[in-house]
């Protein structure tokens, strides 16, 4: 596969026969079998599918936390595989944000704290990454929690403390691997009706893994994963 002409838009992501074997004991088994679809930048799409069909695996792979055995994975026309270490975590740092189902949030920090973490890390000046934390959780409904900390919190208002955070660094791509595990059913609808208004307001890119087929009503385009292959790549009517 060659490089994207120069002159085109290239899509915000493009995986070509991307493969991810694991060894169990002496048994090689690809958890991704040879995938290859594109995302372009403002789609809102769930990954869908049983335990065990490549979800999170796939998620690793999108969000070059992991490394695929073999294919390719591009961002924004660049191919990834020509990066060094440092360099990934430095590309991937400010052009992805991360939401997971378990929340990762740092108990001893207050929620401002918390979204702040990630653009201190980038060396963002304290005073801008305070405002930016501000305003990404205004933005998500959390005006009144500035000050709260995670265990102050309901499990809703803990991942929308996530997503702020995930929004908080402006990122090209935001992904979130089973982003409503935790939650009740209303608390995981009001998530994704979440994601999926800061999607059309402000055009961010998202990417989500699902189990639960009720909340694939919400998405512009479901791919639907069993085995490590893709079965199914559908977009809404």
């Amino acid at each position: 596969m060659s490089a994207p002409s120069p002159s085109s838009t290239p899509p915000l992501v493009r995986l070509h026969e991307v493969r991810r074997r694991f060894l169990l004991g002496e048994t090689a088994v690809d958890a991704l079998a040879g995938i290859s679809f594109t995302i372009n930048s403002g789609e809102f799409l769930a990954v869908w599918g049983p335990s065990g069909s490549g979800k999170s695996t796939l998620m690793n792979v999108l969000g070059l936390i992991d490394t695929p055995s073999s294919g390719e994975v591009w961002f924004d026309g660049q191919d990834t595989r020509g990066l060094a270490d440092d360099a990934l975590t430095d590309f991937r740092g400010r052009r992805i944000g991360f939401v997971f189902q378990s929340f990762n949030l740092v108990p001893v920090l207050s929620a401002l704290e918390n979204v702040m973490l990630p653009l201190q890390i980038q060396g963002v000046p304290e005073r801008q990454a305070r405002g930016r934390a501000a305003a990404a959780l205004d933005e998500v409904g959390l005006e009144r929690f500035h000050g709260s900390r995670p265990d102050r919190l309901s499990g809703g208002q803990r991942q929308r403390v996530a997503i702020a955070r995930a929004l908080a660094i402006e990122p090209r791509l935001v992904i979130a691997d089973e982003p409503t595990a935790n939650l009740d059913s209303d608390n995981a609808a009001m998530v994704v009706a979440l994601m999926r208004r800061l999607n059309h307001d402000k055009g961010v890119t998202f990417v989500f893994t699902t189990h639960d087929p009720r909340l694939l009503d919400q998405v512009d385009r479901r791919i639907h994963l069993r085995d490590g292959c893709i079965e199914s790549d559908e977009h809404s009517a």
